[in-house]
């Protein structure tokens, strides 16, 4: 059947409609979306509407000096100050490059870890050798002041830290609390490395090892010493994560896997509820082991504990630690600065968050604050929470192996000297 015709004229009305009615869906998409974009632009303008007017009152009042920049670093610091998560923070340009350089496990300075607490300044870990343990500074010392200026009028915990830093071979003195007695001490800066791992062998078979932090490279030290003990007979393993600050998720992984059978050791969800998890294989060392852990041991410290536990394949003595379950990633921004944000939490193996919670010991023991102002100086007698890991483990090695006897050599009758032949 042939199809009905039309004109050329009502053709071109069907196509003038037709552009007309495409036009009209594109104009009222795009005003649409131009709409959307003003909205987001009024409310942008509108939340940040404060800062502008905090700048004109300044600019028009304010009869102190000030650049704008200083200001800007401060507004900066300001707004991730206001997420109220203690481990997020904003670090200048400067503050930025310093932590990049201890990121690599060595940075000039004095060799002590420095945490915040209601504006008070406190040491929690020396680094052995380093400048601050030569002079005698010890843990729980508080910053009352650095070169004359006092710990209060810095403007926050980077502040402070980057006074405390500086060229190597120059010198900083500051004054410490400790116990209500005021203490000076005047040290050189120097290169600090971080040792990762102290290992040694205890009284009765029992291997030692103290793990300061789980940095860089820290793994591959643990895989050696811990080698090394076992050479030397290690029947048990005591792992000390006391004052250990956290460190690399990695570095944390690769040392579990070492001990731990096949399963998860940890994982991790972001923002957004993208997981990943972090499992072992069944290749491991199968000892009796204790953890040491107190309030200062954070992050990848109780997450190292807490995985032993949770496996039953350690115990854990010592105090409740501090409570972290976030893990942080810096972020640089285009003028070198960086925002150091918590991305990530972290589950342990039972898909426990430590957030506010950290880990409760099996056998809970403190050290006294005499003694906690010794760590570094005690003996395994003098240690109470060593001492108590040493006595509990004791109890779980296997017997040592009997020392094997000489076997006896026979008796040889000695032989007679031949007889001269004669020729």
């Amino acid at each position: 059947m042939e199809g009905k015709k039309i004109s050329v004229g009502t053709a071109l009305m069907l196509v003038l409609l037709a552009a007309v009615a495409t036009f009209n869906i594109t104009f009222f998409v795009a005003a649409e979306h131009y709409n959307s974009r003003l909205g987001n632009l009024e409310a942008l303008e509108s939340r940040y509407k404060k800062l502008k007017e905090i700048s004109d009152v300044v600019e028009k009042n304010f009869v102190g000096e000030y650049t704008e920049e200083e200001a800007m670093e401060g507004a900066a610091a300001g707004f991730v100050d206001g997420l109220g998560d203690r481990w997020s923070l904003y670090m200048s340009a400067g503050e930025t490059a310093e932590y990049l350089a201890e990121d690599e496990n060595t940075y000039v300075g004095i060799g002590v870890t420095v945490s915040a607490d209601n504006g008070r300044f406190a040491v929690t870990s020396v680094t052995k050798g380093g400048p601050a343990y030569e002079a005698g500074i010890l843990p729980l010392d508080v910053f009352a002041s650095v070169d004359g200026v006092p710990a209060t009028e810095f403007d926050g915990f980077d502040a402070l830290v980057g006074a405390i830093r500086g060229e190597e071979g120059t010198s900083v003195t500051v004054e410490m609390e400790r116990q209500g007695e005021l203490l000076s001490f005047t040290m050189t800066r120097a290169a600090i490395f971080n040792q990762g791992i102290e290992a040694k062998l205890l009284d009765g078979g029992i291997g030692y090892m103290r793990i300061s932090g789980f940095d860089r490279n820290v793994d591959v030290e643990f895989a050696e010493k811990l080698g090394e003990l076992l050479d030397e007979g290690a029947r048990g393993m005591v792992f000390d994560v006391r004052f250990n600050p956290g460190g690399d998720l990695h570095v944390l992984v690769n040392m579990l896997d070492l001990l731990l059978p096949e399963g998860r050791i940890i994982s991790t969800k972001d923002k957004e509820g993208h997981t990943a998890e972090y499992n072992s294989d069944a290749d491991c060392i199968e000892l009796p082991m204790m953890v040491l852990t107190n309030n200062y041991s954070v992050s990848a410290a109780e997450f190292f504990a807490a995985s032993l536990q949770e496996y039953g394949v350690a115990e854990i003595v010592g105090d409740r630690t501090m409570g972290k379950g976030y893990a942080q990633r810096t972020v640089m921004l285009s003028d070198g600065s960086s925002v150091h944000l918590s991305v990530i939490s972290y589950y342990t193996p039972k898909g426990v968050n430590l957030a506010g919670v950290g880990t409760t010991p099996d056998h809970e023991i403190s050290l006294s604050d005499e003694d906690m102002y010794n760590f570094y100086s005690l003996t395994p007698e003098q240690d109470a929470q060593l001492a108590k890991a040493c006595e509990v483990l004791a109890a779980k090695l296997p017997p040592e192996p009997a020392a094997e006897e000489p076997e006896e050599t026979p008796e040889l009758a000695p032989e007679e000297p031949e007889e001269p032949q004669e020729e």
